[in-house]
């Protein structure tokens, strides 16, 4: 029969086994301490997308939706995306200068109760809005078969196969070697625009008397005299009015989006 250990070394042992619970008792309530103190491994880790986030996922809308219609034409979804991807970096540009970080959570954090989100959504649906005005009005005066998407994407195509079967043949085009969809989308709108301003002028009061009134309001200091500053004068009136017809039809205060880009907490 084995005989018992000495009491003091049981002792010992006991408080040596207290002293390594006490010990970790401590260090966790040390460690949960710090955790509670800084919120905790999650309570404060950023959620959501960051600036980077590409915009389809920023207004989770595909290219084949119907995003709105205009004049009974749809404006999709990659209309919208492209005009999204014309005016992110003025978005984050504007949100940044209010100190938003460009972090996890960027596209919902509000500036006066407006976030990026809600603003890129807004000025993308309105841009594309717009275009699609400019393309039916060029439709209607004959100057485009086709408003649509597929349209666009077939002009593109057709552009630069022009392009490239002129720089085989030794006579490139005028121009870079062929174009993205985003810096076509900004030519064509150009082109329409002047041809549509041109014949939009054949409707507008451009007497000489209309013409000296818009002189008056543009003209600053230092300004030459309006007998040299006419045809300057009467291009900026021109485009002027034609530009607030395009938004008249346009009519993005009445338009109805579609599906989640009508609303904030949309993801």
């Amino acid at each position: 029969m084995k005989s018992a250990p000495p009491r003091t070394s049981r002792t010992a042992a006991r408080r040596s086994g207290l002293v390594w619970i006490g010990a970790a008792v401590v260090t966790a309530a040390v460690v949960l301490g710090v955790a509670l103190f800084h919120g905790g491994p999650s309570a404060e880790e950023p959620k959501g997308l960051a600036a980077s986030a590409p915009v389809a996922e920023v207004l989770a809308v595909g290219p084949g939706d119907t995003v709105t219609t205009l004049e009974g034409e749809p404006v999709t979804g990659a209309e919208v995306l492209r005009a999204a991807e014309s005016v992110r970096a003025e978005v984050i540009s504007t949100f940044t200068r209010y100190g938003t970080p460009l972090g996890p959570g960027f596209w919902d954090r509000p500036h006066d109760g407006v976030t990026p989100r809600r603003q890129l959504r807004e000025r993308a649906v309105g841009a594309a809005a717009l275009d699609k005005a400019r393309r039916v009005w060029a439709r209607e005066a004959g100057l485009l078969a086709d408003v649509s998407e597929q349209g666009f994407q077939r002009e593109l195509a057709e552009e630069n196969g022009k392009r490239a079967a002129a720089a085989a043949g030794g006579r490139p085009l005028p121009g870079v070697p062929s174009y993205d969809e985003h810096t076509y989308a900004r030519v064509r709108a150009a082109e329409l625009d002047s041809a549509l301003s041109k014949i939009y002028a054949g409707g507008l009061d451009l007497s000489e008397a209309r013409l000296r009134e818009q002189y008056r309001i543009m003209a600053g200091q230092g300004a030459p005299p309006f007998e040299k500053a006419r045809d300057n004068v009467r291009q900026a009136l021109v485009l002027r009015e034609y530009r607030t017809a395009l938004g008249t039809r346009a009519g993005y205060s009445g338009i109805h989006v579609h599906g989640g880009l009508d609303t904030d907490t949309h993801r």
